[in-house]
């Protein structure tokens, strides 16, 4: 009898795998993409942003990504010319829900100049842990603007961005 069932539970298993390799689902293929975020303004204040990205689609819904931060500075106050400039990486992954809204988190380690310091012209890398969602509107078969509002829950007194912020931008699947 224990031998009826081994020989039943060899000959159902094995059928389950030849079924398996008969119709095999090969996993999607991931997307790359590249995007990002540019802005600039000019006057008394200069101030230059670019933050390019590429991020990698994994499922339909589903994508992770990186890029680097360069923010450039400048404001004349009382005849003396102030210049600061924010450096660093970034990567984040998103969730797409519904037809066009994410949610999103992502790590931002700047390197930005350091004012609580008492050595003058100092640095301090921060870390910048960004939560929250947005809405990407389709322009092509592969591009799309996107707009996003996040909090960052790591805020310090060294933090750049102010709570909450807001990220306009542009994305292109290759």
């Amino acid at each position: 009898m224990n031998r009826l069932l081994l020989y039943l539970l060899l000959l159902l298993t094995s059928g389950m795998s030849i079924y398996a390799q008969e119709n095999p689902t090969p996993p999607p293929a991931p997307v790359p993409s590249v995007g990002g975020n540019v802005g600039a303004w000019f006057g008394t204040t200069t101030y230059l942003n670019i933050s390019p990205l590429i991020g990698c689609k994994i499922t339909k819904q589903f994508s992770i990504g990186g890029g680097f931060t360069y923010n450039y500075y400048s404001q004349t106050y009382s005849g003396k010319k102030y210049i600061s400039t924010i450096y660093g990486g970034n990567g984040f992954a998103r969730y797409l829900f519904l037809e066009n809204f994410f949610a999103q988190v992502g790590l931002d380690r700047l390197s930005v100049a350091d004012y609580t310091s008492p050595i003058p012209n100092s640095r301090a890398w921060v870390n910048n842990i960004l939560v929250g969602g947005g809405y990407r509107q389709l322009f092509s078969e592969r591009g799309s603007f996107v707009a996003a509002i996040f909090y960052n829950i790591n805020q310090t007194p060294l933090s750049p961005y102010p709570n909450p912020i807001v990220q306009i931008g542009f994305n292109i699947n290759l």
